[in-house]
């Protein structure tokens, strides 16, 4: 998986899933519920620009800022995972929306473990790769219910967006935490350490390309 979440297409991929995906999911719930429903969902708006800032930061090797759009970005999708249980009408729905909690959760606190120094935690980003998975299995799942219960076209176009937009922020989240656990393995291969800090001659990754 190590491969996949560090590679520039898939993120470019995702990154366009995610920010496209929730800005098309606006229009549809706007042509579902009309525009007022669209105006409580705006936070999905700023969720995309969200994705946006954070491919354009990971382009322009802005560290800081990547860390805190992951922040922002995961915060979103703890509170939609809280809050998703006020609006549940079956058992199964129940158990999805669990398993979303779950996930996010446990990525969230990753999120500021994985970030609460320099060093790199391979096996806290292996757990992100493989949580980022149940988490598109789980999204798949649950909107499959709707895909085939529902006889309303633009209902099922609405499960397919959100399947691709909330896969594509997940996982733009997760190839970040990759590329930069990454960065940290091969300065460590290198020699670095936070006391001595880089050693000579060093080339960080992103000026060899």
């Amino acid at each position: 998986m190590k491969k996949l979440f560090t590679s520039d297409k898939f993120f470019l991929a995702m990154t366009l899933c995610g920010s496209v995906g929730l800005v098309a999911y606006l229009v549809v719930a706007g042509c579902l519920l009309g525009f007022g429903y669209v105006m409580t969902r705006l936070p999905l708006f700023i969720e995309a620009l969200c994705v946006v800032f954070l491919y354009s930061s990971y382009k322009k090797h802005s560290k800081n800022v990547m860390k805190g759009l992951m922040g922002a970005l995961l915060m979103t999708m703890l509170l939609a995972a809280i809050n998703c249980f006020s609006a549940l009408y079956s058992p199964a729905e129940y158990v999805f929306a669990s398993i979303y909690l779950g996930v996010t959760a446990i990525l969230f606190v990753s999120h500021y473990i994985i970030n609460s120094d320099h060093h790199s935690k391979p096996g806290y980003i292996k757990l992100n790769q493989a949580l980022c998975i149940v988490y598109a299995l789980n999204i798949l799942a649950w909107d499959s219910v709707g895909l085939f219960t529902s006889g309303n076209l633009l209902m099922i176009i609405g499960c397919l967006i959100n399947i691709v937009s909330c896969v594509g922020v997940m996982a733009s989240v997760v190839c970040v935490e990759s590329r930069l656990d990454a960065y940290r393995l091969e300065r460590e291969a290198a020699g670095w350490t936070e006391e001595k800090g880089y050693p000579e001659n060093y080339v960080h990754e992103y000026k060899k390309k």
